[in-house]
Parts: C-alpha cells; structure tokens; sequence
C-alpha cells in the first residue's frame, strides 16, 4: 500500500539534499572524517532589519532593555523551576514511583499520527517542520534584538541542518559580549527562552479564547448509555446533548483537550484518532465536573434543555468515584481541526515551553550555562570556568540518570 505521508517525507530529504548540493559552494560543512554532519549557511542579511528594530529611537532601545531586565528575573525564576522538577523527578525514578524515563527524547516520525515509546516521543514529521521555526524564530530574533539594543555587534545571521534536525542562529560578536557589563550579558542570554514562553503563551491564549469557541460546540454528545446506572433511571439516551452536570456548565475547553491529548500520549495507546480524542475529550470534562461529588448523591443534570434527577454510583473499576453511567464526546463543528490543528498547536506550545525551560537550565554552552558563567566572572573570575563546568555536570547527571537508570532497571 502507496504511504503518501511516508513518501512525503522522502521527497522533503530528496528536495533538501538537491538544494545543499546546488548551493554548496555557499555553504559551510562541519563533520567527522569528511562525513558532514552540520551544514550552515551564513549571511549578512538581516543585520540592519534587526538595528531597525533595536535602534530606530532611544526610547524604543531602552523599552528593549527594559524588557529583558525582566526576562533576566524571570529567566532564574524558571531556572530555579527547571531544576525543581528535574530533580523530583530523578528522585521519583531513585525511589522506583516512575518505571519509564523521565527524560524523553523528541523525534520526528515519518507517520501522521504521534507514537511514544520507552525514552521516546515520535512527532509527525510535518509537525516538526513546523515546530522547529516556531521555536528558532523568536528565539534567535530576541538574541539579535536585545544584542543590538545593548550595542552588541551581530557578525552574522544564518540556516543550519544538524542530520534531521533544521535550525537558524544569530551569532552576536561573542568577545564583545564578554567584554559587556554583567546586566547586558544576562539580557542577551536571557530573554531567546522568555520569547519562546511568550509566543507559546500567546498562541494557547488565541487559540482557547478565540479559535477553540468557533469550531467547538458547548455541551458533550451522550452516545452511550449503560444499563442499571444512573443515567439510564434517569431518563438519558444517546444523541442528547449533555449541557449542565448539577449546576455546573459542560463545556470542554482547549484546556480540556490539551489533557486529553497528553493523556493519550502514553506507550499504552496505539493511535492519537481524532475519534479518540471527542470521546476522551469529553470523558475528562465529565470526570471534571463530578470532581466535588461522591457516589450515591443525587444530582441534576440538564441534557437538551431538560431537566433531569439522576443517582450517581461508583465506577466499576473505582467505586469511590462517582459514576453516570454514560460515555459522551465533544461536539466538532470541523473534524480537520481536531486532526490537525488543535493537536498542531498543542506541539507547537508544549515543545515551545520545554525547549525554553530545558535551554535555560544552568547547563554549558546553552543560554542557562552562559548566564551562570556570566555571574561566576563576577563572583571569582579564576574559578568562573570551574564553577560553571562544576554546575553543568551535577545538572547532566542529574538528567542522565532520569533516563538511563529505569531502563536498566
């Protein structure tokens, strides 16, 4: 059988590969033993749309400047978080509460829909092609704005392919860089991350405030009915919709799929179905709002404009959590937007924040190592680079043992 999505993938590499070759003599190859592995081009473009943005007045460069002071606060507020969780999680993993790596690997799949594994998770390729600018962009536009805003020279701009993995860089003049004042380094350093958390921030916003409503109904469409439970006495049958569950509104938000759809990304499932996630999207809403009540309660519940009395049980499984006795899904007015956009979106957003919180861990050379580099200068600038490679190894350890010690366990 023909794989389109599969073959599609091939054409992309055969395009890229065609591409690198036509233009090779502007290129720079980076390998081991001639096999190259690391392709950049480098250019000089975009240098003075950057200085526009950065020094078209002073009181745009010292609003830029303002903004990254903050970002360098919130920078080591998400630092010390990072750390926080990659530590609970190596001591839940050291206590055996976790049996799979806490640490997953992130790979494209030549597949529509996403896989996990053991220490993996498999993202549609065409989804990576799109993650990886989303990520790239505002990262490296931040770097070369606040750069040029602190009077930092841009050397040059440029594309990078690292194998499978795609990418763009800003590369500031890194001697001046060390030569600048302790607060200019922390806002270049700083403030790729805090863009990748506020452009995640914004596109989760737009999407739930704006985009969800117009394409997701209220309510969640009863399909299943059990026999002998509450609903089923109470008078429920497939096909109504299901729109208050003793006084509380149903209505499945974007927030509500993003669980869902995390929930579903687990090596026990084998397909992310667009019908997996209605009826798994609307599973959780009523899971949700039954959260504050207890089996044997009596509730109301209004399903196509009625109201109806029903007696709640416990679930077969769990009989301390409250039971309806119905399956019901979230209304789609546009299946492709389940499929492809919502779960686009949840990528986007999620890589988003876990590359910003990863890339600002105190880890050399990423932004987080560089800034508490920065800081050891000031602090002993014998023993800056000491301190610095001390910290990056405790904090690698740490991460290498979340994911090496359940496998070999």
């Amino acid at each position: 059988m023909f794989d389109v999505y599969f073959w599609s993938v091939i054409a992309f590499f055969a395009i890229l590969i065609y591409a690198i070759y036509r233009d090779r003599k502007n290129l720079e190859f980076h390998g081991i033993k001639k096999v190259p592995l690391l392709v950049m081009k480098k250019t000089k473009r975009g240098k003075k749309l950057l200085d526009r943005i950065a020094r078209s007045s002073p009181i745009v460069t010292k609003s830029w400047n303002v903004l990254a002071t903050i970002a360098v606060v919130f920078a080591f507020v998400y630092m010390a978080y990072g750390l926080y969780l990659i530590t609970l999680s190596a001591y839940y993993v050291a206590r055996g509460d976790i049996d799979v790596p806490a640490v997953q690997l992130v790979l494209p799949i030549p597949q529509p829909q996403p896989i996990t594994g053991i220490g993996f998770i498999g993202v549609p390729f065409w989804f990576w092609i799109l993650i990886i600018p989303f990520v790239l962009f505002p990262h490296e536009f931040a770097h070369g704005v606040i750069a040029r805003a602190n009077g930092i020279r841009i050397k040059t701009v440029g594309l990078i392919q690292l194998l499978i993995w795609p990418g763009g860089f800003v590369e500031p003049d890194e001697a001046q860089i060390r030569k600048s004042s302790l607060i200019k380094q922390l806002r270049v350093f700083s403030v790729g991350s805090m863009a990748n958390i506020v452009t995640a921030i914004f596109l989760v916003y737009v999407t739930t405030n704006f985009l969800w409503p117009s394409f997701i109904s209220d309510g969640v469409l009863i399909t299943h009915v059990e026999e002998g439970y509450g609903a089923e006495a109470a008078g429920l049958r497939p096909g109504m919709v299901l729109q208050e569950i003793d006084g509380h509104e149903v209505k499945v938000g974007y927030d509500g799929f993003s669980w869902a759809y995390s929930t579903l990304l687990s090596p026990s499932v084998k397909n992310v179905t667009t019908e997996n996630l209605k009826v798994y999207s609307g599973v959780l809403e009523i899971f949700r709002s039954l959260s504050d009540n207890e089996p044997n309660q009596t509730i109301e519940v209004v399903a196509d404009g009625m109201t109806f009395e029903l007696k709640l049980s416990g679930r077969p499984e769990s009989p301390e959590t409250p039971y309806m006795g119905i399956e019901a899904r979230i209304i789609s007015n546009s299946d492709s937007m389940l499929e492809y956009a919502f779960p686009l979106v949840w990528w986007l957003s999620s890589i988003g924040l876990l590359v910003a919180i990863f890339n600002i861990l105190p880890i050399y050379p990423l932004d987080g190592g560089l800034m508490v580099e920065a800081v050891a200068q000031r602090v002993s600038k014998k023993y800056a680079k000491r301190i610095t490679m001390a910290i990056t190894f405790s904090v690698t350890a740490i991460l290498v043992f979340s994911f090496v010690y359940p496998l070999l366990v």
